[in-house]
């Protein structure tokens, strides 16, 4: 294949749609190559290919007026452009030419630059050091760098890759400034999606479902949840219009067709965690993903071809898999998101309520756990061995190990919602008295089970060195910490010895989120939120009676309890969604010490202050419904 260059030496002539903007005014044939062209490439200069500019010729005396005035018009909107979205990388040596400065650091809006050439290798680093395949896989290290050597990374994804590391970066350069370099980063890489690619006509690439993908998660942990919600849409479509929920074109390399099926995978995934909430529809459906699922990194850095399964072949218990070859660490990652898409969709349904009862068998409940069974026999690791497993497992990529212990997290956190004692009360009120009182006692204790089975992954996975700095960790915590608090102020009501030990694991919840905290500004909200809950909780432990499933409750109450299960309401700014405590404050009583567990270790008895008795009347120990259950599932 003849290069731009020869053709151009040779005379050939080359018919595009477009000229870029420097071509024009220079009066210089264009390659109309995007994003940067031949002869931008070879000058080194800025390639901008504005929106509806017209190459048009026309010998007629008006028509050239009306053309000049158009040229004018584009080059004066080009200075502004300038102005506006970052400089167009190079080569990391020109970064450093241009912009080493001994003047003291500033981010504004009004510019936005990349870093000198040193920070930006580092910030580069630190990106697939503690972003990539945690869990999302957007990106592949070996391609990006050759294509930043080779000054061909388009400027919004260079900018989102620096908005996604920054919070993690340790150099000085950004001492002090993280927040305002991140914003400017997301800023001005947004910007560049906007005039660079969605306003030029067949300019859309893998590269810019990156950046948005990338920025919709800067946007979301900072408490922007409708930015980033439009953001994940934008990026979903353009996806589709790549066609990449289709398998790619064997012309391709493999590490090209796999970074494309990591690409949409990794939105895919986005796109479920992201619509963890009321009124946020899924924008990928898993009857329209026909792409495999991504191979293990070994093989990929090998070089190696390697044939995966799709999504609808591991759905399917009838489908003919060898378990001895289960699927990648991100394929596992990719069948739990796809179960818990599933998962929310029945838990925040507001439409069309279920009126199949929970534990008929072809009930979306029992369906749901059919999955989740399934997920089970797909994991080599049982869950008391996982965190063992992969600490003595000797592997070059730490990153897969974490992508495990994620999809595991998954699959507690499905669990959770299942069985949330809340959200059971909602679906189970409908059937009245003719709910089976083991199926409650059942549901109540999966749900108390695994919050604390999620909650010892985590730290377990933790304490073995795996740090698990994803920012969805967050909302897992938040709803285990909700669990933990309804079932310490349940059992404190009943002076069960076990509270103790119920409200050591919520404050162990808590401080796993106060770590988070410290990287992700949505999990502090977060954390602001689920204290706010636990001071109120002893208003909602009748949750966890059986005998009180038909019991009404109040809009408040209602309000409050779904706020910590939205993803969206319970990470937002503090001001920008109902606060839990605001509609219940005039009918709370102020927290006695026990409430805040400020003494519980030295308190002979639990004091309930002012509650309402009437309010915790007729509760069953903790203690009595395990019994119970045993005594249920006992063979004889």
């Amino acid at each position: 294949m003849e290069h731009d260059s020869d053709r151009l030496n040779a005379g050939i002539t080359k018919r595009i749609r477009q000229a870029c903007a420097s071509c024009r005014r220079r009066k210089t044939k264009c390659s109309g190559e995007r994003p940067v062209c031949f002869h931008c490439r070879r000058s080194r200069k800025r390639c901008v290919y504005e929106p509806y500019s017209m190459t048009i010729g026309d010998s007629s005396a008006c028509q050239s007026a009306i053309l000049q005035r158009i040229n004018m018009l584009e080059s004066r909107l080009a200075e502004l452009s300038d102005r506006a979205v970052p400089q167009s990388l190079t080569s990391p040596a020109d970064i450093g030419i241009s912009l080493t400065s001994s003047s003291p650091l500033r981010f504004s809006d009004e510019q936005c630059t990349v870093p000198p050439s040193s920070v930006l290798q580092s910030v580069i680093q630190t990106f697939f050091d503690h972003i990539h395949n945690r869990p999302y896989s957007y990106i592949q290290e070996a391609a990006f760098r050759r294509k930043l050597e080779m000054g061909l990374v388009p400027n919004c994804l260079l900018l989102a890759v620096l908005a996604s590391a920054v919070r993690f970066s340790t150099h000085d350069y950004y001492e002090g400034q993280k927040q305002e370099a991140t914003e400017v980063y997301s800023k001005g890489s947004w910007m560049s999606v906007l005039t660079e690619h969605l306003t030029v006509a067949d300019n859309l690439s893998v590269e810019v479902v990156q950046a948005v993908n990338l920025l919709a998660i800067v946007d979301y942990t900072a408490g922007h949840v409708s930015s980033a919600w439009l953001k994940v849409g934008v990026a979903a479509r353009i996806s589709q219009d790549l066609r990449l929920m289709m398998d790619p074109s064997d012309a391709l390399s493999f590490p090209e067709q796999e970074e494309r099926r990591r690409v949409f995978w990794s939105g895919y995934l986005l796109d479920r965690l992201i619509s963890c909430g009321k009124s946020r529809p899924l924008c990928i459906h898993d009857e329209d993903c026909h792409v495999r699922l991504p191979c293990d990194e070994e093989t990929l850095q090998a070089g190696q071809v390697q044939k995966t399964h799709t999504l609808h072949e591991l759905l399917s218990w009838d489908s003919k898999i060898d378990h001895d070859q289960p699927p990648s660490p991100f394929g596992l990652v990719i069948l739990m998101a796809s179960i818990f898409g599933r998962c929310t969709r029945y838990v925040h349904r507001e439409c069309n309520p279920d009126k199949t009862p929970p534990w008929d068998t072809n009930s979306e409940f029992s369906k749901i756990n059919s999955s989740l069974l399934l997920m089970e026999s797909y994991s080599r690791s049982r869950r008391l061995s996982i965190v063992d497993t992969l600490r003595d497992k000797e592997s070059t990529h730490k990153s897969e190990a974490e992508q495990v212990v994620f999809a595991h997290t998954l699959f507690h956190l499905c669990h959770c919602l299942l069985n949330h004692p809340f959200l059971s009360r909602l679906r189970l009120r409908p059937f009245g008295s003719k709910v089976p009182t083991s199926f409650i006692l059942r549901v109540l204790q999966a749900g108390s089970e695994h919050a604390n089975e999620l909650l010892d992954l985590v730290r377990g996975a933790s304490e073995a060195g795996f740090p698990l700095q994803s920012s969805f960790y967050a909302y897992c915590i938040v709803v285990v910490g909700g669990i933990q608090s309804l079932t310490f102020h349940y059992e404190a009501s009943r002076n069960d010895r076990g509270s103790a030990g119920t409200l050591q694991r919520f404050h162990d919840s808590l401080n796993t989120l106060e770590r988070l905290a410290g990287t992700w500004s949505h999990a502090a909200n977060m954390t602001v939120r689920l204290r706010e809950f636990h001071a109120q909780a002893h208003m909602f432990s009748s949750l966890l009676d059986p005998a009180c499933i038909t019991d009404e409750m109040y809009d408040a109450a209602i309000i409050a309890l779904w706020t910590m299960l939205d993803y969206g309401m319970v990470g937002s700014s503090v001001g920008d969604s109902p606060n839990c405590s605001e509609p219940l404050i005039s009918n709370i009583p102020s927290p006695s010490p026990w409430v805040l567990g400020s003494d519980i270790f030295n308190t002979p008895s639990l004091e309930m202050g002012d509650t309402d008795p009437h309010l915790l009347g007729g509760l069953t120990p903790f203690t009595h419904f395990n019994r119970e259950v045993d005594n249920l599932l006992h063979p004889c």
